[in-house]
């Protein structure tokens, strides 16, 4: 393997908002690590899923190099995000309120390295067994934290944090998983010129959802108001290239078909990337952790060359 060369790396925040507490005057924003290789393919940022963080995306429960590495090895400058009150962005119910429930190995099991459901091929890459006794599942379950008990403040604090990096750093790819897949429907509301791409990795939904963890999303794809959408009076999405990913042992494909329909009625031009259909078996929900993550990223990376 080739010696990897970053020409600059460090950490900043973004979308830092003020709130009153018993404390006085208190902060919070994105926290975004970042790596820029030589020489630089595109700009990718890397934003995670419901209760994890940066790590989903910095590495493996087992230890390989995560998608941050190998989109930085294929020459992308990464920008990796914590969302607020997760990983590096912390939570204090101050500020955020009560803490949600704690993740589970019930939970996780079920969510992510489970078998597949009747009627779904099986689910071969989770790096373990899946279950108590799996300590990729533990190291995975080690970095989880509650999901974020109101999604509407959540999505909120995605609208401002993607605002402000993209302002930030200017025109670049999403890569957005479950619910940070609203961190890129809202990208395209406030800031649509900086958007060149996304990327989204089974996203939450289907559109106009009502679920008991991620909310209402009477908004299509959001519980919160976006600048698109369906209607004759909307603002159009202009053709932005957009792929929604999902893994055939996931159970989200159906979601998946819909949200994309969704994006299409919205103006974009959208690609529904099944894994299967590509010859990439055994996936569940957490493919950027999985056996098979490097060919995942490879068939990622393939998709952006041909469509930015």
């Amino acid at each position: 393997m080739q010696p990897l060369v970053i020409s600059d790396q460090g950490h900043f925040f973004t979308g830092v908002q003020t709130v009153r507490t018993s404390a006085g005057t208190s902060v919070y924003g994105t926290h975004v690590q970042y790596q820029v290789p030589e020489p630089v393919r595109d700009r990718l940022v890397l934003v995670h899923g419901g209760g994890g963080q940066a790590l989903d995306m910095l590495t493996t429960a087992d230890g390989r190099p995560g998608w941050s590495t190998l989109f930085l090895r294929d020459g992308f400058a990464v920008y990796t995000v914590d969302r607020p009150g997760l990983g590096r962005s912390p939570y204090h119910p101050d500020i955020f309120g009560p803490y949600a429930p704690p993740a589970s190995f019930e939970g996780f099991v079920a969510s992510f390295a489970a078998p597949s459901r009747p009627g779904l091929p099986p689910h071969t890459q989770w790096p373990g067994s899946g279950d108590a006794s799996d300590p990729a599942l533990a190291t995975f379950l080690a970095w989880q934290e509650p999901f974020p008990p109101d999604a509407v403040r959540a999505h909120e604090d995605m609208r401002t944090g993607a605002a402000g990096l993209l302002d930030r750093i200017g025109p670049s790819v999403l890569l957005t998983h479950s619910f940070g897949g609203g961190f890129g429907w809202l990208a395209l509301s406030e800031r649509p010129a900086l958007v060149k791409a996304i990327v989204a990795v089974e996203p939450a939904g289907p559109p106009f959802v009502e679920h008991p963890a991620l909310g209402s999303f009477s908004h299509g794809l959001t519980p919160v108001p976006v600048a698109f959408g369906p209607s004759a009076g909307d603002r159009k999405l202009d053709g932005v290239p957009i792929a929604v990913v999902s893994a055939e042992c996931s159970g989200f494909e159906p979601s998946c078909h819909l949200t994309a329909e969704y994006l299409r009625s919205c103006g974009a031009a959208v690609d529904e990337i099944r894994l299967g259909e590509l010859g990439i078996h055994g996936n569940g929900h957490a493919m950027m952790l999985e056996l098979n993550n490097a060919e995942v990223a490879a068939a990622i990376t393939d998709w952006i060359d041909k469509h930015t």
